[in-house]
């Protein structure tokens, strides 16, 4: 028997044939799957939109309506439409950062002079306008005791001193104790220089203590300065004024702030009605003190409404010791005399 032979040329017409065929369903199936892809033509003129992808990662089912209309139903959210908003973290303290702040830093921010600018401040409230809001203001007339100092100590003190220097560094008073000082030191105003405390000079308060071993520890207070102040001598009360607060530079007008000081002194001398009293200027210049003097006696004539006798006017006095002042010196005598 003889064996079966196929010719090749059989095969490949036939392989042929099976390929074009697959070729064209593939194109059919191809065909109906474009057809039936909604086109713009083919959405409704109602406004809807081919709907987006869900945030859960999937499509929309797509209904078909009757006609050329088309329903969409969206679920989910869109994330464009979160608001994401960044909030301030919370203030953090460290607590050890601010208990271990050096000490050097801030020894000399407690130790250093404070400047009261008085003078400015009170012309700055004098500067007002209509429907501004005043705030009534009135000078005390610093008195005795001038300054006082608390003795915070580290060591036990055996022996103490407490001096008041002024701005020239000299020691204008002291005092002395053995053992521990009291709480509080005081001082009333005695100036070796000047003979008692004067308005524009500047006192720093010291306290110098010697411990059991031998070893001095020194402690500064807070400087002062005064621009009106009250005491006695000689049995008569003296109240003095800075002559910077009460005129212009190398002038007898009146400052703005003076006003307010002269009516203390008014004040003053109504309470005990002690008359006469007399002026004393404070100046290098005498034909300046006497002009001040002037205008320091007409302000009190008007304002106390008394004779020109009431007032004295004293000879101008150097101010090499006690600075440019004016001082009033009231009567000894109660009730005033003629």
């Amino acid at each position: 028997m003889k064996p079966f032979k196929v010719k090749s040329s059989r095969f490949r017409i036939a392989g042929v044939k099976c390929q074009a065929a697959l070729f064209a369903l593939c194109t059919l199936n191809f065909a109906l799957a474009v057809s039936a892809t909604p086109t713009p033509s083919n959405i409704s003129d109602t406004g809807a939109h081919t709907a987006a992808p869900t945030s859960e990662g999937g499509t929309a089912p797509v209904q078909k309506d009757s006609g050329n209309d088309m329903k969409v139903d969206i679920k989910g959210k869109l994330k464009q439409q979160v608001q994401v908003g960044k909030t301030d973290p919370p203030a953090a303290f460290n607590l050890e950062d601010i208990q271990n702040f050096p000490e050097e830093r801030l020894q000399p921010v407690l130790n250093s002079p404070l400047n009261f600018e008085e003078g400015r401040d009170f012309s700055s409230m004098m500067d007002f306008h209509e429907d501004q809001l005043v705030h009534p203001w009135l000078p005390e007339l610093s008195k005795a005791p001038f300054l006082s100092m608390k003795t915070q100590t580290d060591k036990p003190a055996k022996e103490w001193t407490f001096s008041i220097i002024d701005q020239s560094g000299n020691t204008v008073s002291q005092q002395t104790g053995k053992g521990e000082p009291s709480a509080v030191l005081y001082w009333n105003g005695d100036d070796s220089q000047r003979g008692s405390a004067a308005v524009d000079t500047v006192y720093i308060p010291q306290l110098a203590i010697s411990d059991k071993d031998g070893y001095h520890h020194t402690y500064m207070g807070q400087p002062v300065q005064f621009s009106s102040i009250i005491f006695k001598e000689a049995g008569k009360t003296v109240m003095e004024l800075s002559s910077k607060r009460l005129f212009q530079d190398n002038k007898a007008d009146f400052t703005k702030e003076a006003f307010t000081l002269l009516d203390k002194i008014c004040d003053e001398i109504r309470e005990d009605a002690r008359l006469p009293f007399a002026i004393q200027p404070y100046e290098q210049d005498a034909d300046l003190a006497r002009s001040r003097q002037q205008a320091v006696a007409k302000y009190f004539e008007k304002a106390l409404d008394i004779p020109e006798a009431q007032v004295v006017l004293g000879s101008p006095a150097n101010a090499d010791k006690r600075g440019a002042a004016i001082a009033i010196l009231m009567n000894a005598t109660p009730g005033g005399s003629n």
